[in-house]
């Protein structure tokens, strides 16, 4: 070392900067988990500007993992009231190789259906079942309406759409399961008089409806032991803070933002385009 005329301490100056680095980088890590604490690595990689590779190895430096779901519940369903609808939405779906029918397919072209989807989950709360019906926007993933309640009636998955509908202009389609809860009347008659088509998946077809079970996955997930709240009302309330959180703070890795700012950005590209044609 002497010969190159080196000192002997700056051989090991790299290490050292190397874990400065990374003692800074755990510190911004923490805060952003503790902000976001189920964010996953794509998405702290999309919150703090690094590659996918630094939020992997910092946050294994960091120690912090990430709960996973337990079991999930089975329901019993009702007899529906109407027969159910074919799967509109199946027509933007495509093979992932059309050489490999077998590899199944794409559904991500779905998002450019107007469509609405909706379905509902079991929360397990003061040793009583609580449903929790929900309306998602495809194009922008925002929820748009949603419900709580006793059971999985009709009258609950009705409520949350006309939630939905109370604040947003309607869909050209509204995208479900085959649940008796969105095969009634009362969907076929709303969604008539509002000129939107009906859609459901095919019986035991759940991916058909990916983006709600993909939702539904992390919101429970995120919403955390539902021990903390005291009663229903604060239960009621944790809810609505979770949805306003996933709709205006929480990154969707798809939009690469949260699902309000995309939308907003979808409605000042509409307005400018009308402004350019009316100029």
């Amino acid at each position: 070392m002497a010969v190159l005329g080196v000192g002997r301490t700056s051989y090991y100056c790299p290490r050292t900067t190397r874990t400065k680095a990374d003692a800074t980088a755990v510190k911004q890590l923490l805060t952003a988990h503790q902000q976001h604490p189920f964010y996953g690595v794509r998405r702290l990689a999309l919150h703090l500007g690094w590659s996918q590779n630094k939020a992997r190895r910092i946050r294994t430096l960091a120690g912090i993992t990430v709960p996973r779901l337990g079991k999930r519940y089975r329901y019993r369903h009702t007899k529906p009231e109407i027969t159910a609808p074919p799967n509109i939405l199946h027509r933007w779906a495509v093979f992932k190789d059309d050489n490999r029918p077998q590899d199944g397919m794409d559904y991500a072209g779905m998002v450019e259906a107007s469509a609405w989807v909706q379905d509902f989950t079991y929360l397990w709360f003061e040793r009583s079942m609580q449903y929790l019906a929900i309306v998602l926007d495809l194009k922008t993933r925002q929820v748009v309406g949603w419900r709580l309640g006793c059971n999985h009636s009709s009258e609950l998955t009705h409520a949350a759409l006309l939630d939905a509908l109370s604040k947003h202009p309607p869909p050209a389609i509204l995208h479900s399961d085959q649940g008796s809860e969105y095969l009634s009347h009362k969907h076929e008659v709303l969604c008539a008089r509002m000129e939107i088509q009906l859609s459901a998946s095919a019986k035991a077809s759940p991916w058909q409806n990916g983006f709600m079970e993909r939702f539904f996955g992390g919101f429970k997930q995120e919403l955390g032991n539902l021990n903390q709240f005291k009663d229903l009302a604060q239960l009621h309330e944790g809810i609505a803070l979770q949805i306003h959180y996933y709709n205006t703070k929480r990154i969707h890795t798809a939009l690469k933002t949260t699902p309000a700012a995309y939308a907003a950005s979808l409605n000042k590209s509409r307005d400018n385009l009308f402004a350019e044609k009316g100029a």
